[in-house]
């Protein structure tokens, strides 16, 4: 069974959960310590007490999907990893001093990549990946929040193959598939660099990008 892993980001605001909520079949995680507004399976996280808590509540939450839905769910949904990370590094700060914190940071979000990557996909679960992002002073360039060597390596952006961003400009919602100016990068040949909101239809992009996965994989030798 085939899976892949998308990235979401987009300022505050500006339609990241409203535009994941449309993903069929999918189980979303709400780690933005507030009610999740859409009536689509969901459960919301409250309570980091490190990173084994987290991979246990969002399996947890899969066999009860599973319970209710009689099948896994397609896609899990972590909206947004950005509130994930920053509760992960105040649990951090707090436990630990010093190098330590940076440490434990460094090997807490090893951990939340490989689970992804080898549990959820290894499982034939998709991932979207939902983050808020914010512009670094010195580049001047949109980037998705992070610490240390994670950071360093290119955040969130660097963990998928595919990416999306959402802009908000001149009160329109504008959704970017692929450029250098956004964190966006994608693995379809023809698409087009972005499209208005009202005419993105995010589960026939999945489709694509699964389709694509499908296809280059008879290549893997």
């Amino acid at each position: 069974m085939k899976a892949i892993k998308v990235l979401v980001s987009a300022y505050e605001a500006s339609g990241k959960t409203t535009i994941t909520s449309k993903i069929k079949d999918a189980l979303v995680i709400n780690f933005d310590r507030k009610e999740y507004g859409f009536n689509v399976p969901h459960a919301n996280f409250n309570n980091y007490e490190g990173m084994s808590s987290v991979i246990n509540f969002i399996n947890e939450k899969i066999n009860k999907y599973k319970d209710n839905f009689k099948a896994l769910p397609k896609v899990v949904v972590l909206d947004t990893v950005t509130q994930l990370y920053s509760a992960m590094a105040r649990y951090n700060g707090a436990k630990y001093t010093g190098f330590n914190i940076h440490s434990q940071n460094n090997a807490d979000t090893l951990d939340f990549n490989a689970y992804v990557e080898e549990i959820l996909i290894g499982n034939g679960i998709s991932v979207v990946i939902v983050a808020h992002t914010t512009v670094d002073p010195d580049s001047g360039r949109h980037i998705i929040p992070a610490s240390g060597q994670f950071s360093k390596a290119g955040s969130w952006l660097s963990v998928v193959n595919d990416a999306l961003f959402i802009e908000k400009a001149s009160g329109k919602l504008v959704v970017h598939l692929k450029g250098f100016k956004y964190p966006t990068r994608t693995t379809l040949k023809d698409v087009e660099d972005k499209i208005a909101i009202e005419d993105f239809d995010i589960n026939a992009y999945l489709d694509k990008l699964l389709a694509s996965k499908t296809e280059s994989e008879k290549f893997v030798l």
